[in-house]
């Protein structure tokens, strides 16, 4: 598995439903680790945003990443190691694992939508990119 944490398996998988989420289900994948823990690209992409990227709810430290299924957003990190531009290679070390916006405590929460605007309900399965 291509896992963004090494290290520390998904706590909570894609499709989860609660109403701790606007769309009544999770919509990516978490990876419960430690603030500072290294997040590294799963694949191939292209970086084309940082910061605040779908709002403050997935804090601002965030890095969207244009890959081969969509577009792949990491969240709740704690900083960012790219720029917009920067084509980034299966693990390479983008940001590091925060606790930024809406949370519980420190993780990644890894998300694909097919635009580079997030769709409530718009989720996809990444089980793809994480088997590569």
């Amino acid at each position: 598995m291509a896992s963004p944490v090494k290290g520390y398996p998904i706590s909570t998988e894609f499709g989860v439903k609660g109403s701790r989420w606007s769309s009544k289900r999770h919509e990516g994948v978490d990876f419960a680790a430690p603030v500072g823990t290294n997040v590294l690209a799963p694949c191939a992409g292209e970086v084309v945003a940082v910061g605040r990227v779908w709002g403050k709810s997935f804090g601002d430290h965030s890095v969207l990443l244009k890959v081969a299924e969509g577009y792949l957003l990491f969240a709740h990190c704690s900083k960012y190691l790219v720029k917009v531009g920067d084509k980034v290679k299966k693990g390479q070390h983008i940001a590091e694992v925060g606790r930024e916006g809406n949370t519980t405590g420190a993780h990644l929460h890894m998300e694909l939508q097919a635009k580079s605007t997030w769709t409530k309900g718009g989720g996809l399965n990444p089980a793809a990119i994480l088997a590569k």
